[in-house]
């Protein structure tokens, strides 16, 4: 069974982001993994020996887990697979959908557009970009009238 990997944030659109990629891993008979890749953060007063610096991994892994688990509690997608990972998220995302032998990559959008996007950069572009599978890219508030 392929999977629908479905990136995962602490955005408001991330629950319309996840109804698509249930309602898609069930048409398509699918297996739904739920991704949250955090970026390693380097915090201020945190030792930067390896210790301190693995324990800040610990505790941003440790959330990353949580929000998967809230997330699919509340949409009740807790037969979903969960990964939550650290790193670039555009190049996690890709290669975890990869490893997968996923069918798509569903992720959503903030519409920034363009020109914020180059400037900022977007992990939905660089997915786009990145992913040797097809992309869906939720934007905001698009599906929620399909899924309310």
């Amino acid at each position: 069974m392929r999977a629908i990997v479905c990136a995962v944030d602490e955005s408001d659109a991330t629950d319309d982001v996840v109804r698509v990629a249930q309602a898609l891993a069930t048409a398509l008979r699918g297996r739904l993994v739920l991704v949250h890749v955090a970026p390693p953060t380097e915090a201020p007063g945190v030792s930067a020996a390896p210790a301190g610096q693995e324990r800040l991994r610990e505790e941003e892994l440790a959330d990353a887990r949580a929000l998967l688990r809230e997330v699919a509690g509340r949409l009740d997608a807790g037969d979903a697979e969960q990964r939550a990972e650290l790193g670039p998220p555009a190049d996690r995302i890709a290669a975890i959908a990869d490893g997968e032998n996923a069918a798509l990559v569903v992720i959503g959008s903030r519409g920034r557009g363009d020109v914020k996007s180059a400037l900022l950069g977007s992990v939905s572009h660089g997915v786009l970009s990145k992913a040797t599978c097809p992309v869906v890219i939720v934007p905001p508030g698009g599906p929620s009238r399909f899924f309310a």
